[in-house]
């Protein structure tokens, strides 16, 4: 059950995330002016014919995000109850900490109007509670379990793959990092042609902008 229980919560992260996208994608940032009411309504009692246009989006991702946060908590409790290693334990109060730092940046950039450094923090953090429940929902599984241990003996540490998986993983994250940069900077269109830069391979001019949607651009072939 603890793993189902995971696989759930995981799941729910990423309808969190999707549905964050869509706040961002449709411009909605900041249809809902308050923080953590809505127009003054307490969140879950506003009134479901109010929810139009961009208001919608942003309530939406609101009411997700704190059932996603109850669920972690639930979560970390159950970990901490029924689950022998310590380091997942460990990792349920990890993720438990980070959703909460999600909501609390995801308020800051309501009430100070959708500051940039805000809202790529918002956005990276997304990545990192999402990469934390994806982690705990694998190491509950009883595949992970039978894998882990067979024949009473612990299978061999192999430090090369552990570093490559590493230094696959980072760059990923750097990636992630370059995109919502571009995105909340509106550097998407920076560049107007692919796959050449300019009619280029290289920008003749560079500006805030270009720089970080050249980098996307790089990233995605180092990622590759």
């Amino acid at each position: 059950m603890l793993h189902l229980f995971a696989v759930l919560v995981a799941v729910s992260t990423l309808i969190l995330i999707l549905a964050g996208g869509l706040v961002t994608s449709t411009g909605s940032g900041l249809a809902v002016p308050d923080w953590p009411n809505t127009y003054g309504w307490f969140m879950f009692s506003f009134p479901l014919d109010k929810m139009v246009g961009g208001i919608f989006y942003q309530h939406d991702h609101r009411l997700i995000a704190t059932t996603v946060g109850f669920l972690i908590l639930v979560h970390a409790f159950w970990l901490w109850r029924a689950e022998p290693r310590p380091w997942v334990r460990r990792l349920g109060w990890i993720a438990l900490a980070a959703v909460v730092t999600q909501g609390v940046l995801g308020g800051i950039t309501v009430l100070f109007f959708l500051p940039d450094p805000v809202s790529i923090s918002h956005a990276g953090l997304a990545q990192v509670v999402f990469g934390l429940t994806v982690t705990i929902a694998l190491v509950t599984s009883r595949g992970w379990a039978a894998g882990y241990v067979r024949h009473g003996r612990t299978p061999v540490d192999d430090a090369v793959l552990r570093t490559v998986a590493v230094t696959t993983t980072a760059p990923i994250y750097v990636q992630i990092l370059i995109g919502a940069t571009m995105r909340h900077t509106d550097a998407g269109l920076a560049i107007p042609d692919f796959p050449w830069v300019f009619g280029q391979l290289v920008p003749p001019q560079w500006d805030a902008k270009i720089a970080v949607h050249y980098a996307h651009r790089v990233g995605a072939l180092v990622v590759s």
